[in-house]
């Protein structure tokens, strides 16, 4: 399901609330913004948050002509759990139209990437580059 968010929306982006269902029924929310100046396909970032984080957006990134899907990571996942939830995430972001599919990368804010980052990464088998 996708929401427009008009009170985020403005300033060179557009912004949706995303929802999704995981494999196991959990939901996975999160924001899906573009910048609407950038024609043509654009590259995406994946990014996650802790479970009591909100997500924000990387204007810097938007700024930067990349698309951005950050998502709140549910309480209490198992490590197998999270890592379906990024790939959930990511084949939403193969899906949106405008971005494009082997410009979607993973990005976190922590020097060390998470593991289910690094495990999304292997399970794509280098089909994608993210």
């Amino acid at each position: 399901m996708l929401m427009p968010r008009a009170d985020l929306t403005g300033g060179g982006k557009d912004v949706v609330e995303f929802r999704l269902r995981a494999h196991d029924g959990q939901r996975i929310w999160g924001l899906l913004a573009r910048p609407i100046w950038h024609q043509g396909k654009r590259p995406a970032r994946v990014r996650s948050v802790g479970p009591t984080d909100r997500p924000t957006l990387d204007c810097v990134a938007l700024e930067a002509g990349y698309a951005e899907l950050v998502f709140q990571e549910p309480a209490g996942r198992r490590l197998e759990d999270r890592v379906l939830d990024v790939l959930r995430v990511c084949q939403l972001a193969f899906a949106t139209e405008g971005i494009d599919r082997d410009s979607v990368v993973l990005a976190s804010a922590d020097p060390r990437e998470p593991d289910e980052f690094l495990i999304a990464r292997e399970l794509f088998d280098g089909s994608f580059p993210i």
